[in-house]
């Protein structure tokens, strides 16, 4: 009997349901969210929940589950920026570092030493002040300072994959190096920087509500889920639920995305031989 791909766990569908009704949400919250997220109601600050406010209101009267809702683009955006920046400036160059590593392979990671060596989010927060505050800007700090590791990951996969017989074959049939690059080598050396970039993704969100929490994301009023469970916090003696709605939004994304990165780890590990897979496993950790 053959041996097909594993199926999914329940968990990992659940994850994918509740990651996807949340980016449906964030996406449609101008024709969805109950109320008008800057809106202020001094009267009826830091209510609890109601049928008006299901989630209750913030020291300012507005709406929590509005402002949750609307930070949602804000949180899924900024993600998308810095996963983005981290693949486009971390692929090619662990490629470039990869493929000819005797002598700019090896001047490209001692570059990428030199950042690694800077704790991540302090570098993340050196350069967004020098970037300036904003959620794009923070967003790229933080994509620039994980390009380094994208960049050391792709390198050992490519590394690895440079040395089979069937990339020699295609050096040896005349294939284009760009072309070998892209169709031989490149599919087999990511899978680890695709399960990478899941865990990176869940890092992500936590970086960027510290961020939004310190002031440095999207600047207030706009919603976003760090600067209002920096609001919560404030309020946490005089309303202590408040925190809840935020920090365990960001929680539950977090888990999600990582139980996500665990099916699709599981899965990719399961098309390899016992020794790819035991390599894989290391790369990867």
């Amino acid at each position: 009997m053959s041996r097909g791909r594993p199926a999914l766990p329940p968990g990992a569908w659940i994850s994918v349901v509740v990651l996807a009704s949340l980016l449906l949400m964030a996406l449609l919250a101008p024709w969805i969210a109950p109320h008008d997220p800057l809106a202020q109601d001094l009267a009826n600050k830091l209510q609890g929940p109601s049928a008006d406010h299901l989630l209750g209101t913030d020291r300012f009267g507005r709406d929590v589950l509005s402002r949750l809702m609307w930070g949602g683009r804000n949180a899924f955006g900024g993600v998308a920026i810095c996963i983005a920046v981290a693949v486009l400036l971390g692929v090619p160059w662990g490629t470039i570092a990869g493929f000819w590593p005797r002598y700019v392979g090896t001047v490209l990671m001692r570059i990428s030493d030199v950042m690694i060596a800077f704790p991540l989010l302090v570098l993340a927060i050196a350069i967004t002040g020098s970037l300036g505050v904003g959620l794009v800007t923070s967003m790229v700090a933080v994509g620039l300072v994980l390009a380094p590791n994208t960049a050391q990951l792709t390198r050992a996969g490519v590394l690895a994959t440079r040395e089979q017989d069937f990339v020699a074959s295609a050096r040896l049939s005349g294939v284009w190096t760009p072309i070998l690059l892209v169709r031989h080598v490149l599919p087999t050396a990511l899978r680890p920087v695709v399960i990478q970039m899941t865990i990176y993704t869940g890092l992500t969100f936590v970086i960027q509500g510290a961020l939004a929490f310190l002031g440095l994301g999207p600047q207030r009023p706009t919603p976003s889920w760090g600067s209002d469970l920096n609001d919560a916090y404030s309020q946490i003696l005089s309303a202590p639920l408040l925190i809840l709605p935020p920090g365990l939004l960001l929680g539950v994304v977090v888990l999600c995305v990582y139980r996500i990165g665990d099916a699709l780890r599981d899965r990719m590990s399961s098309n390899l031989s016992p020794d790819n897979r035991k390599e894989n496993d290391v790369v990867v950790a």
